[in-house]
């Protein structure tokens, strides 16, 4: 096998050679999990994926190899190795600059390269005690195919591969990705050496048109097995001042593998990184990395995310992992703020609520208390305290009957009336009333505010007016009236007046 890996990656370029001492070059027949296969003298592996894994071997000459295990991984190495300057199609004796990377640093690593059956070493030259990058300069490129890849020594432990081609040809077709990944997008380009006027493209598989375009891009969304083939383009262009007529040429042809797309992590908005599809789960760790610009850093093994920004993950199994999750944001300053402003509205909420409780509260209590309680008046028992509190509204209260010294007795209980949101106290005469004369009588009025010349004034013109019932009732009404009493509470007066002398004659009669 070349070049001689030590593990096999999905995707890797490798070839397995069949051949007797003699060097024969009689056509070997190759054998694949007991099936026949093809028959030359070498087997080329484009792109590996996991169906290429199996037992191989070749007959020549009538005798028949061992067999040859092959596992393909489908994972992707530790490190990392791409194109820093250049293209992956260049002419012939062009240098072409390749970039190592690895997160646990480059001590202890060399590069390797294959041409033909060949391979050579490439020894690093590392600056710092243990960078985790670094640049690789290719010596001149002669040979139609160069495989590079890195290793560490020790170790099983590599780098993905990269190959570069050459060409004589003025137009050039490239492939972005190379090689091409089942299910993700991939672009071929027509490009001319010493100028971008490529004003149309048309692309060929197996020598068949596929697409023509304007321009030198050629772009297919989803990869299938399908477009596994050997393809060219055509490109007609024109040089930078050229006055004559465009210029029509064609590439040469390259190889579209396709592979399997290896096992990839999965990231969740809670920025917990999984991998559902890996094989080892006992054995897994995770990294975690910050896109800083168009390259990314990483935190550190199984070092969450924290603060803002775009990050991904990988999985990490002992020389392996898989490829980088789908990218998530993370917006911690904004989230932050949002769910302040909510808790103060909800505060602000709930402070509005409790005053506006504390006033509807007070409110109510100050309607309970409108009605005061008045203090019983000393020396007599006829007065009593009226509590509102405990008489709901239109109700009546009268005098006790059971007072000492006191019967019973029709007229002996006067209506209570709440008037202009106060408590007035009423004073039934009663027997006392008339057996005290007009003294006792005046009593009544005076809480009304009337005075005692005015009640002599009233009791003076009530026998010339007759009773209450007549003429002489209203005139003697107006006497009243400059004290603030009413038409209502006057005719009551009158009329308990009327039974005050009505009770002395029955009195005087016995």
């Amino acid at each position: 096998m070349t070049p001689r890996l030590k593990e096999i990656f999905t995707g890797d370029l490798l070839y397995l050679h069949c051949g007797d001492g003699d060097q024969t070059r009689s056509p070997a027949t190759w054998d694949f999990n007991g099936k026949q296969a093809k028959q030359s003298n070498s087997l080329k592996i484009a792109a590996a994926s996991a169906k290429d894994s199996g037992t191989y071997k070749c007959t020549i000459n009538g005798q028949t190899s061992d067999d040859f295990k092959l596992k393909v991984l489908e994972y992707v190495p530790m490190a990392s190795l791409s194109i820093a300057t250049g293209q992956p199609v260049t002419r012939k004796n062009t240098i072409v600059v390749l970039e190592l990377t690895n997160d646990e640093g480059l001590e202890g690593w060399l590069c390797k390269f294959n041409r033909e059956k060949n391979t050579r070493r490439v020894k690093l030259k590392l600056n710092n005690a243990n960078p985790t990058s670094i640049t690789i300069e290719t010596s001149p490129l002669t040979v139609p195919e160069n495989i590079y890849w890195c290793e560490k020594n020790g170790t099983n432990e590599r780098s993905n591969q990269v190959v570069l081609r050459t060409t004589d040809n003025e137009v050039i077709l490239e492939m972005y990705p190379f090689p091409a990944i089942e299910g993700e997008k991939m672009t071929l380009r027509c490009i001319v050496w010493g100028t971008e006027k490529v004003t149309k493209s048309v692309f060929y598989k197996e020598n068949i048109e596929t697409k023509s375009v304007h321009g030198d891009a050629f772009v297919i969304p989803e990869v299938t097995e399908s477009q596994v083939g050997s393809y060219k383009c055509k490109a007609t262009y024109r040089y930078k001042d050229q006055t004559v007529g465009p210029h029509v040429d064609d590439s040469d042809v390259q190889d579209l593998p396709v592979h399997d797309r290896p096992v990839r992590a999965v990231l969740s908005d809670t920025m917990s990184c999984s991998c559902p599809s890996c094989d080892r789960q006992d054995t897994m760790s995770y990294m975690y990395y910050k896109q800083n610009g168009n390259s990314w850093t990483m935190l550190g093994q199984n070092k969450h995310p924290d603060g803002d920004g775009t990050f991904h993950c990988r999985a990490i199994l002992r020389n392996m992992r898989t490829l980088p999750s789908n990218a998530v944001t993370n917006n911690q300053s904004i989230l932050l703020p949002v769910i302040g402003i909510l808790v103060f509205v909800i505060l602000l909420g709930l402070l509005i609520f409790a005053v506006a409780f504390y006033k509807w509260n007070k409110k109510r209590k100050a309607r309970e208390d409108i009605y005061e309680e008045v203090t019983m008046r000393g020396g007599d028992a006829h007065y009593e305290a009226i509590n509102m509190r405990q008489v709901k509204e239109g109700e009546y209260d009268t005098l006790q009957p059971g007072a000492e010294g006191q019967q019973k007795t029709g007229g002996e209980y006067q209506a209570l009336m709440k008037q202009e949101g106060k408590v007035e106290v009423y004073h039934t005469l009663g027997e006392n009333v008339a057996s005290g004369g007009g003294d006792r009588a005046y009593e009544a009025l005076k809480t009304a505010g009337i005075q005692k010349d005015e009640y002599d004034t009233l009791t003076t013109k009530q026998p010339e007016g007759g009773t209450g019932a007549d003429g002489g009732g209203d005139r003697a009404y107006e006497a009243l009236k400059t004290a603030g009493i009413q038409k209502d509470e006057y005719d009551t007066l009158n009329t308990k007046q009327a039974e005050l002398e009505k009770v002395e004659e029955i009195k005087e009669e016995k």
